[in-house]
């Protein structure tokens, strides 16, 4: 039987139960469940999904490179098992959820260099708020600074990388500077796709700005939120069809001093609080003034401690063998000598990028539905560095459709697009309409 392999990778601090709705839906759609294996499930058209597990909890503060070494480990070993019964894989797709999409970028780059693509055929590609070109300083608020400075510094590997303050082997470059270079193979894999399809929520995204979910340059819509009219998709709320400015945005007179104030009120709490079933909430809340202090002093030395033991572990894999940069580097070499020079050549310092923004290319969804909008007047500048600029060059080249979100009002909507936790807390259900969206358009 001919099998079509449908990859699943969870984000940072993530496990596959993060994943568990994404199943459900797509399931619902394309799959039946089999009973013999928690991680592959069994379909009427031959699709089959596999969840990878080796990267979950800490594990992801090892960084993007070993992480997705990990994760070619599992999918090698779903390709044995599936041969050992009589199939084969003729077909691959994979899809991402917020550090998962940088994973699976990694990862085929691994098995495009091993010339897997020669008999399967690449498909589907798909990540839901993933930021492709790390975690940019969009506000320069204290706020900012301080999640830079601890990011860095306590999510091991991976922080250094989503921020790109690594220096990836003998590049002397970030390493998503090099997964998003056009010349490489990270690039040239990613193209090979039959889709690539990318969902980003347009608004309060706390973890993922929303010119690293969708590699652009401006982000049209933090200042103009409450001026923005939007229309959503019929069948796929909360997904954008389209989106205009308020006619009469510029005929506002002056508000009075209260009113101004009153728009200064926060976003609603949506917390556990309101959204965890009863009666945990009442008793969270008992607990609320115990549980604070506890926090305040444990997450920083549990963040210490994951980014200390991560540590450790990525210098016991480097000496059991060499490191994955190395290893890719050694594949890349059998490959394309010329690629491999130009992936050890640092970026010359007289690179020639336009900085100048691009705003016709934030589109809600590019190359497929036109949008009808109003771009806004203004755009937030989104202070991205010189190579984050390459990166949204050299991204928006490849043949991507992008999908918008618009999760609004809510304090962070990550976690929403994928209704990571909707049993506990049912305000994450809103996402369902994504995850349709994304298994109806799904080509087997």
């Amino acid at each position: 039987m001919d099998i079509h392999l449908h990859v699943l990778l969870h984000g940072l601090w993530g496990s596959t139960k993060h994943l568990e709705p994404a199943v459900c839906v797509f399931s619902a759609r394309h799959c039946q469940p089999n009973s013999d294996s928690e991680l592959v499930i069994e379909s009427q058209n031959q699709v089959q999904l596999l969840l990878i597990e080796a990267n979950q909890d800490s594990r992801t503060y090892d960084g993007i490179d070993w992480g997705a070494e990990r994760a070619v480990e599992e999918i090698q070993e779903a390709i044995r098992k599936i041969s050992s019964e009589g199939d084969r894989v003729t077909k691959f797709s994979i899809t991402g959820y917020s550090l998962g999409g940088l994973y699976a970028r990694y990862v085929l780059a691994i098995i495009y260099a091993k010339h897997f693509f020669d008999t399967v055929q690449p498909m589907n590609f798909t990540t839901f708020a993933t930021p492709h070109i790390g975690i940019p300083d969009v506000k320069h608020s204290l706020f900012s600074y301080l999640s830079r400075y601890v990011g860095s510094r306590m999510l091991g590997n991976t922080g250094k990388q989503l921020y790109c303050f690594d220096r990836w082997g003998k590049t002397g470059r970030p390493l998503l500077e090099v997964m998003a270079d056009k010349d490489l193979v990270f690039w040239k894999a990613l193209n090979s796709f039959q889709n690539i399809d990318i969902y980003v929520n347009a608004v309060h995204d706390r973890m993922v700005p929303y010119v690293s979910g969708a590699f652009e340059l401006l982000d049209p819509f933090e200042a103009h939120i409450d001026d923005i009219q939007v229309e959503f998709h019929s069948h796929y709320f909360p997904m954008l069809k389209s989106w205009t400015l308020s006619d009469d945005r510029e005929n506002k007179i002056s508000s009075s001093c209260s009113e101004h104030f009153e728009t200064w009120k926060p976003l609603p709490f949506m917390g556990p609080f309101i959204q965890w079933n009863f009666p945990f909430n009442l008793i969270l809340m008992a607990l609320f003034p115990i549980i604070i202090p506890v926090v305040i002093v444990l997450l920083p030395i549990t963040l210490a401690l994951n980014t200390r033991s991560s540590g450790f572990r990525v210098k016991s894999l480097e000496r059991a063998s060499m490191s994955a940069q190395e290893k890719l580097a050694q594949i890349f070499a059998t490959l394309d000598h010329t690629m491999m020079d130009m992936l050890e050549q640092p970026t010359p310092n007289n690179t020639s990028t336009s900085t100048t923004p691009d705003t016709t290319s934030t589109v809600a969804e590019v190359k497929t539905t036109p949008i009808s909008r109003k771009q806004p007047p203004t755009a937030i500048t989104s202070n991205l560095s010189a190579a984050q600029q390459r990166m949204v060059v050299d991204l928006n080249q490849l043949p991507v459709r992008k999908h918008l979100t618009w999760i609004h009002p809510t304090r962070n909507s990550h976690a929403i697009i994928i209704c990571r936790e909707k049993d506990q807390f049912p305000g994450h259900a809103l996402g369902e309409g994504v995850l349709k969206h994304w298994a109806d358009h799904f080509t087997t």
